[in-house]
Protein backbone atom coordinates (compact mmCIF):
# COMPACT_ATOMS: atom_id res chain seq x y z
CA UNK A 1 0.00 0.00 0.00
CA UNK A 2 1.63 3.40 -0.98
CA UNK A 3 2.26 5.71 2.10
CA UNK A 4 -0.26 8.64 2.23
CA UNK A 5 0.98 12.08 1.16
CA UNK A 6 2.17 14.27 4.43
CA UNK A 7 -0.25 17.40 4.71
CA UNK A 8 1.21 20.07 3.05
CA UNK A 9 2.29 22.33 6.17
CA UNK A 10 -0.02 26.09 6.90
CA UNK A 11 1.41 29.05 4.98
CA UNK A 12 2.47 31.68 7.90
CA UNK A 13 3.23 35.70 7.55
CA UNK A 14 3.80 38.57 10.24
CA UNK A 15 2.04 41.51 11.38
CA UNK A 16 3.57 44.42 12.35
CA UNK A 17 1.77 45.61 15.64
CA UNK A 18 5.04 45.44 17.46
CA UNK A 19 6.70 47.57 15.46
CA UNK A 20 3.91 50.16 14.44
CA UNK A 21 5.38 52.99 17.09
CA UNK A 22 8.88 52.00 16.64
CA UNK A 23 10.12 51.89 13.05
CA UNK A 24 8.14 52.23 9.34
CA UNK A 25 6.46 49.79 8.13
CA UNK A 26 9.63 49.60 5.08
CA UNK A 27 12.09 48.89 7.93
CA UNK A 28 9.86 46.58 9.33
CA UNK A 29 9.28 44.18 6.62
CA UNK A 30 13.25 44.12 5.64
CA UNK A 31 14.14 43.27 8.92
CA UNK A 32 11.57 40.94 9.32
CA UNK A 33 12.36 39.58 5.82
CA UNK A 34 15.82 39.02 7.17
CA UNK A 35 14.25 36.08 9.15
CA UNK A 36 12.88 34.38 6.30
CA UNK A 37 9.28 35.87 6.34
CA UNK A 38 7.72 37.19 2.83
CA UNK A 39 3.77 37.64 3.69
CA UNK A 40 2.47 40.12 5.78
CA UNK A 41 -0.21 41.95 7.61
CA UNK A 42 0.15 46.21 8.12
CA UNK A 43 -1.00 48.26 10.97
CA UNK A 44 -2.21 51.46 9.51
CA UNK A 45 -0.97 53.60 12.51
CA UNK A 46 1.17 56.98 11.68
CA UNK A 47 4.12 56.78 11.77
CA UNK A 48 4.33 53.13 11.00
CA UNK A 49 1.85 53.01 8.19
CA UNK A 50 -0.16 56.13 7.56
CA UNK A 51 -3.54 55.52 6.00
CA UNK A 52 -4.10 58.92 4.27
CA UNK A 53 -0.51 58.50 2.32
CA UNK A 54 -0.85 60.06 -0.99
CA UNK A 55 -0.97 57.91 -3.79
CA UNK A 56 2.46 58.42 -5.15
CA UNK A 57 3.63 56.99 -1.53
CA UNK A 58 1.80 54.10 -2.06
CA UNK A 59 2.92 53.39 -5.78
CA UNK A 60 6.35 53.69 -3.98
CA UNK A 61 5.87 51.07 -1.59
CA UNK A 62 4.30 49.21 -3.90
CA UNK A 63 7.65 49.19 -5.67
CA UNK A 64 9.25 48.23 -2.72
CA UNK A 65 7.40 45.27 -2.17
CA UNK A 66 7.82 44.13 -6.05
CA UNK A 67 11.28 44.73 -5.57
CA UNK A 68 12.29 42.89 -2.69
CA UNK A 69 9.94 39.94 -3.74
CA UNK A 70 7.02 40.55 -0.54
CA UNK A 71 3.98 40.79 0.13
CA UNK A 72 1.43 42.66 2.04
CA UNK A 73 -1.78 40.21 2.25
CA UNK A 74 -3.94 42.67 4.53
CA UNK A 75 -3.95 45.60 5.64
CA UNK A 76 -5.25 46.01 9.54
CA UNK A 77 -6.51 49.48 11.13
CA UNK A 78 -5.80 49.76 15.62
CA UNK A 79 -8.92 49.80 16.85
CA UNK A 80 -7.74 53.15 18.99
CA UNK A 81 -8.69 56.47 16.90
CA UNK A 82 -12.20 55.25 15.05
CA UNK A 83 -15.08 53.11 15.41
CA UNK A 84 -17.75 52.57 12.97
CA UNK A 85 -20.09 51.60 15.54
CA UNK A 86 -20.26 54.97 17.70
CA UNK A 87 -23.31 56.83 18.64
CA UNK A 88 -21.81 60.00 16.92
CA UNK A 89 -22.16 60.40 13.35
CA UNK A 90 -19.03 62.46 12.96
CA UNK A 91 -17.29 59.67 14.27
CA UNK A 92 -18.62 56.80 12.38
CA UNK A 93 -18.50 59.24 8.84
CA UNK A 94 -14.68 59.70 9.68
CA UNK A 95 -13.78 56.10 10.19
CA UNK A 96 -15.94 55.43 6.69
CA UNK A 97 -13.74 58.15 5.01
CA UNK A 98 -10.53 56.33 6.33
CA UNK A 99 -11.50 52.79 5.60
CA UNK A 100 -11.92 54.35 2.12
CA UNK A 101 -8.23 55.22 1.91
CA UNK A 102 -6.94 51.97 2.93
CA UNK A 103 -9.41 50.62 0.64
CA UNK A 104 -7.49 52.43 -2.29
CA UNK A 105 -4.18 51.55 -0.46
CA UNK A 106 -4.97 48.08 -0.59
CA UNK A 107 -5.50 48.08 -3.96
CA UNK A 108 -2.61 50.07 -5.00
CA UNK A 109 -0.08 48.11 -3.42
CA UNK A 110 -1.82 44.24 -3.98
CA UNK A 111 -3.35 43.29 -0.61
CA UNK A 112 -6.28 41.34 -1.02
CA UNK A 113 -8.06 42.42 1.99
CA UNK A 114 -8.36 44.79 4.97
CA UNK A 115 -8.79 43.61 8.59
CA UNK A 116 -12.70 45.34 9.91
CA UNK A 117 -13.19 45.15 13.75
CA UNK A 118 -16.87 45.74 14.26
CA UNK A 119 -16.76 49.03 16.15
CA UNK A 120 -16.37 49.27 20.06
CA UNK A 121 -18.35 49.05 22.63
CA UNK A 122 -18.21 51.12 25.58
CA UNK A 123 -18.17 48.08 28.57
CA UNK A 124 -19.35 50.08 31.34
CA UNK A 125 -23.07 51.24 29.98
CA UNK A 126 -23.29 50.21 26.05
CA UNK A 127 -26.28 51.88 24.25
CA UNK A 128 -28.78 50.02 22.97
CA UNK A 129 -28.08 46.49 21.16
CA UNK A 130 -30.53 47.44 18.10
CA UNK A 131 -28.86 50.58 17.96
CA UNK A 132 -25.26 49.73 18.42
CA UNK A 133 -26.00 47.29 15.27
CA UNK A 134 -27.98 49.57 13.07
CA UNK A 135 -25.08 52.18 13.48
CA UNK A 136 -22.27 49.51 13.16
CA UNK A 137 -24.27 48.18 9.84
CA UNK A 138 -24.96 51.51 8.10
CA UNK A 139 -21.62 52.29 8.45
CA UNK A 140 -19.84 49.07 7.46
CA UNK A 141 -22.67 48.78 3.90
CA UNK A 142 -20.96 52.17 3.07
CA UNK A 143 -17.32 50.85 3.50
CA UNK A 144 -18.26 47.65 1.06
CA UNK A 145 -19.44 49.74 -1.41
CA UNK A 146 -16.32 51.25 -1.78
CA UNK A 147 -14.66 47.87 -1.02
CA UNK A 148 -17.01 46.82 -4.62
CA UNK A 149 -15.40 49.34 -6.76
CA UNK A 150 -11.85 47.84 -6.31
CA UNK A 151 -11.94 44.04 -5.31
CA UNK A 152 -10.37 44.63 -1.93
CA UNK A 153 -12.34 42.18 0.71
CA UNK A 154 -13.33 43.22 4.17
CA UNK A 155 -12.17 40.51 6.79
CA UNK A 156 -14.56 41.24 10.18
CA UNK A 157 -12.85 40.17 12.88
CA UNK A 158 -13.46 38.92 16.36
CA UNK A 159 -12.60 41.56 18.94
CA UNK A 160 -13.62 41.33 22.34
CA UNK A 161 -15.02 44.87 22.70
CA UNK A 162 -16.75 44.74 19.33
CA UNK A 163 -20.48 44.43 18.44
CA UNK A 164 -19.53 40.88 17.17
CA UNK A 165 -17.18 39.73 19.76
CA UNK A 166 -18.58 36.13 19.04
CA UNK A 167 -17.72 33.80 16.02
CA UNK A 168 -21.97 32.59 15.57
CA UNK A 169 -22.58 36.48 15.82
CA UNK A 170 -19.37 37.65 13.05
CA UNK A 171 -20.83 34.63 10.42
CA UNK A 172 -24.19 35.83 11.21
CA UNK A 173 -23.54 39.57 10.55
CA UNK A 174 -21.20 38.49 7.86
CA UNK A 175 -24.17 35.97 5.92
CA UNK A 176 -27.04 38.93 6.52
CA UNK A 177 -24.79 41.07 4.09
CA UNK A 178 -23.96 38.65 1.92
CA UNK A 179 -21.31 39.83 -0.55
CA UNK A 180 -18.84 37.61 -1.83
CA UNK A 181 -15.84 40.36 -0.84
CA UNK A 182 -17.54 40.03 3.21
CA UNK A 183 -15.33 37.27 4.98
CA UNK A 184 -13.72 36.49 8.51
CA UNK A 185 -10.18 37.10 10.21
CA UNK A 186 -10.49 34.71 12.92
CA UNK A 187 -8.14 35.76 16.23
CA UNK A 188 -7.27 32.59 18.84
CA UNK A 189 -5.94 34.79 21.39
CA UNK A 190 -9.43 37.09 21.56
CA UNK A 191 -11.47 34.10 21.14
CA UNK A 192 -9.94 32.25 24.08
CA UNK A 193 -10.20 35.94 26.18
CA UNK A 194 -14.01 36.03 25.79
CA UNK A 195 -14.25 32.09 26.51
CA UNK A 196 -14.99 30.77 23.07
CA UNK A 197 -13.88 27.08 22.14
CA UNK A 198 -11.64 28.09 19.14
CA UNK A 199 -12.21 25.04 17.22
CA UNK A 200 -15.32 25.06 17.28
CA UNK A 201 -15.48 28.87 16.63
CA UNK A 202 -13.27 28.02 13.61
CA UNK A 203 -15.68 25.52 12.17
CA UNK A 204 -18.87 28.50 12.72
CA UNK A 205 -16.86 30.97 10.65
CA UNK A 206 -15.24 28.39 7.85
CA UNK A 207 -17.66 29.13 4.93
CA UNK A 208 -16.10 32.60 5.04
CA UNK A 209 -12.55 32.40 6.76
CA UNK A 210 -10.21 34.67 5.33
CA UNK A 211 -7.21 34.97 7.36
CA UNK A 212 -6.53 33.86 11.23
CA UNK A 213 -4.62 35.73 13.72
CA UNK A 214 -2.10 33.60 16.19
CA UNK A 215 -1.04 35.12 19.38
CA UNK A 216 -1.50 33.58 22.94
CA UNK A 217 -3.41 34.92 25.97
CA UNK A 218 -5.22 33.65 29.15
CA UNK A 219 -8.99 34.59 29.88
CA UNK A 220 -7.90 36.90 33.41
CA UNK A 221 -6.07 39.40 31.07
CA UNK A 222 -6.38 40.17 27.57
CA UNK A 223 -3.07 39.59 25.53
CA UNK A 224 -1.49 38.87 21.97
CA UNK A 225 1.31 36.90 23.47
CA UNK A 226 4.23 34.85 21.98
CA UNK A 227 3.09 31.08 21.74
CA UNK A 228 3.56 29.24 25.00
CA UNK A 229 3.12 32.13 27.47
CA UNK A 230 -0.97 31.81 27.58
CA UNK A 231 -3.02 29.27 27.46
CA UNK A 232 -4.93 28.62 23.82
CA UNK A 233 -4.80 25.45 22.31
CA UNK A 234 -2.59 25.79 19.22
CA UNK A 235 -2.63 22.06 19.22
CA UNK A 236 -6.60 21.66 18.84
CA UNK A 237 -6.62 25.10 16.46
CA UNK A 238 -4.08 24.05 14.14
CA UNK A 239 -5.81 20.54 13.55
CA UNK A 240 -8.75 22.35 12.99
CA UNK A 241 -7.70 24.38 10.33
CA UNK A 242 -6.59 21.20 8.69
CA UNK A 243 -9.67 19.76 9.26
CA UNK A 244 -11.37 22.24 7.04
CA UNK A 245 -9.21 22.56 4.51
CA UNK A 246 -7.70 26.09 5.24
CA UNK A 247 -4.89 27.14 2.75
CA UNK A 248 -4.41 30.68 3.46
CA UNK A 249 -2.09 32.27 5.91
CA UNK A 250 -1.85 32.13 9.60
CA UNK A 251 -0.46 35.62 11.20
CA UNK A 252 1.74 35.39 13.76
CA UNK A 253 0.37 38.70 15.67
CA UNK A 254 2.74 39.65 18.41
CA UNK A 255 2.67 41.87 21.03
CA UNK A 256 6.19 42.16 22.22
CA UNK A 257 9.27 44.23 23.58
CA UNK A 258 11.39 42.03 21.66
CA UNK A 259 9.51 42.00 18.46
CA UNK A 260 11.39 39.57 16.31
CA UNK A 261 12.27 36.99 19.02
CA UNK A 262 8.74 37.12 19.66
CA UNK A 263 7.69 36.45 16.47
CA UNK A 264 10.54 33.57 15.61
CA UNK A 265 9.74 31.81 18.84
CA UNK A 266 6.40 31.50 18.25
CA UNK A 267 6.79 30.44 14.53
CA UNK A 268 9.25 27.72 16.26
CA UNK A 269 6.55 26.55 18.74
CA UNK A 270 3.59 25.93 16.05
CA UNK A 271 5.37 24.37 13.56
CA UNK A 272 5.00 20.94 15.78
CA UNK A 273 1.55 21.53 15.04
CA UNK A 274 0.91 21.75 10.98
CA UNK A 275 2.62 25.01 10.28
CA UNK A 276 5.14 25.57 8.09
CA UNK A 277 8.68 26.07 9.45
CA UNK A 278 11.36 28.90 9.61
CA UNK A 279 13.23 28.51 6.57
CA UNK A 280 16.75 27.42 7.43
Amino acid sequence: MADRAKPVPMKVGANTMSFMWKTSAREALETLAREGYRRFELMAQRPHFDPFMEHSEALAFARFLRDAGLTVETINLPSLDQNLASASTEMRDYTVRLFERLIAIAETIGATGVIVVTGRVNPLIPPARPDLEGWFADAFERVLRAAERTGVHLLLENIPMGVYPRADQLIGFAEQIGSPLVGVCYDIANAHFIGEDTAEGLGQVQPRLGIVHLSDTGRQTWRHDPVGQGSCDFAAFGAKLREIGYSRTSMLEIVSEQPIEGIVASHRKIAQWGWAALPA
